[in-house]
């Protein structure tokens, strides 16, 4: 996810239950912080969720805009941010810059506070320019959600690759951070379904790059969280979409077990296009298997999981698990794609604890989800510091041959279910993050989001958990920011080449290194 996923990603609120030292007495530090925390879903259940109606009302009207989009005005915009950039450059030559667009509006759970200090361009792209039946590609702006474009694509007869599971995330988030998804076991990253970035560089200029054309910044861009220029336009590889994935459900007791089966699954590239693995406690998972399909003549059960009235899908899921029974069923494409949007993977429950009630379902579960943004932007003071103190998010992605080390270690030190888990390829390279040595490598993506359930959990285990992935060699998402220092950070991702690419593209003084974007100061 992402993870998107969050992406990338995510909910922003806890429901936090504090106890005494004895586990016995709860208590607050003030009756303010225990009503606001306590009975946010008040707010969120009569305020949010109708905003977020408003919202997707909004979404859908621009949305027929965008079908009729052909990039006539992608020319003019590009001009306005070239302007800008002039400008900063002879008015405030000792600014960085970076885009402007507010924190409260990504999917990240963090505050960004660096924006503050920094000159903000405004980068408002979020068309789809262009689709190209011939070449099989689709060109886009960055500022385009994955719930904005998979819909058009899938109308048009086509979908992307790796396809995002929060409807939220942009595909400028999904390439300068890390976007992965369950089909990733096949086709690696999000980024490299692109083949082509358009660029606007510190001087104001307008470059394109591919693998063969400027292809040190081509390698360079993923990861570099926007600090060797405005990523203006992105050509992303498409492929012929089916009607439905053809999802198998596999009940698994034992880690060993999980693991052999992760690797045997991912391995089967001819009969699967998705894997991803819920664990649930530390001995009992569920294994998913998917495969596109139009449909055969064993056609069987179609679950429109889509549908707001339906189960949230990893409680879904965990059905399987708790009946210990093999299942197998047929899901519309989108639907599966956006299977974990309305629940925010698990995190809604801890916002509105009977959200998947049928009764709730069925009278406002076409309300959901609350969008993260407005989460974001009414939550108080007091609700984040608890957030922070007693919740956890975060995803680390290491070598799948560390599966088993890596779960128990998550579970002596967080004891957070459940855990997603998403097996992606890494590809050699020059690039910020790609596997050790000369072939292709398989790692996992280990997703954990929610209350930690050991006692007297401290948030600075967080660094541990990040040298343990540095120590595996693997690496760790930064939407929540990082722990580690600036050498320990250019251990984890390769700085090389994008060092000598910020040097030919005159980035020095003109936007930050991406350290100065992840570390945790500025992401609080």
């Amino acid at each position: 996810m992402y993870v998107n996923k969050y992406i990338q990603l995510y909910s922003y609120e806890k429901l936090v239950t504090i106890r005494s030292s004895t586990g016995n007495n709860m208590h607050s530090e003030s009756l303010l912080e225990y009503v606001l925390v306590n009975y946010r879903w008040v707010f969120v259940v009569f305020f949010l969720l109708p905003c977020t109606v408003l919202g997707k009302i909004w979404t859908m009207l621009e949305r027929s805009l965008w079908s009729r989009h052909s990039g006539l005005n992608h020319e003019k915009n590009l001009k306005k941010i070239q302007y800008q950039i002039w400008q900063r450059n002879k008015n405030a030559p000792n600014q960085v810059m970076c885009t402007a667009r507010p924190s409260w509006r990504s999917m990240t759970i963090s505050n960004m506070v660096y924006k503050k200090f920094m000159f903000n361009i405004n980068v408002h792209l979020d068309g789809i320019i262009s689709i190209n039946n011939k070449t099989q590609t689709v060109r886009v702006e960055p500022g385009i959600t994955m719930g904005q474009l998979i819909p058009i694509l899938i109308q048009s007869g086509w979908t992307v690759p790796v396809a995002l599971d929060m409807e939220d995330l942009t595909i400028s988030g999904l390439i300068m951070g890390i976007g992965l998804e369950s089909s990733s076991f096949k086709y690696g990253l999000f980024h490299e379904t692109c083949i082509r970035y358009e660029l606007i560089t510190a001087d104001g200029e307008l470059i394109t790059c591919s693998k063969t054309k400027n292809a040190d910044i081509f390698e360079s861009i993923p990861y570099s969280y926007g600090t060797l220029g405005f990523l203006t336009a992105v050509d992303i590889k498409i492929i012929p979409a089916k009607k439905y994935v053809k999802l198998k459900y596999r009940p698994i007791r034992g880690l060993e077990k999980m693991q052999s089966r992760l690797i045997t699954e991912t391995n089967d590239l001819e009969n699967n296009d998705f894997v991803e693995l819920l664990i649930y406690n530390k001995d009992e998972g569920v294994l998913m298997t998917g495969k596109m399909t139009d449909g055969d003549e064993n056609f069987k059960y179609i679950n429109r999981i889509g549908y707001f009235y339906k189960p949230w899908f990893f409680k879904h899921v965990q059905s399987f698990l708790m009946i210990w029974k093999y299942g197998e069923e047929y899901i519309p494409l989108k639907d599966y794609y956006f299977r974990h949007n309305r629940s925010l993977f698990w995190e809604i429950q801890d916002i509105i604890p009977f959200g998947n009630h049928p009764i709730f379902r069925y009278l406002l579960g076409w309300l959901m989800p609350a969008k993260v943004a407005l989460l974001k932007l009414t939550q108080t003071d007091t609700i984040k510091k608890l957030y922070d103190k007693h919740h956890f998010i975060d995803d680390f992605i290491v070598p799948i041959s560390g599966f088993k080390l890596s779960i128990e270690t998550f579970h002596q030190s967080l004891n957070i279910y459940p855990i997603w888990v998403c097996p992606a390829i890494l590809r050699p390279g020059k690039g910020l993050m790609h596997s050790y040595g000369t072939v292709d490598k398989m790692y996992i993506d280990i997703g954990l989001y929610g209350e930690p359930k050991v006692p007297n959990y401290n948030s600075t285990i967080t660094r541990d958990l990040e040298l343990f992935t540095l120590n595996f060699k693997g690496f760790k998402m930064m939407y929540v920011g990082t722990y580690l220092n600036i050498n320990e950070f250019k251990t984890m991702f390769d700085h090389r080449l994008y060092e000598k690419t910020r040097q030919n593209l005159k980035c020095q003084s003109k936007f930050p290194e991406i350290y100065d974007k992840v570390n945790k100061k500025v992401r609080i």
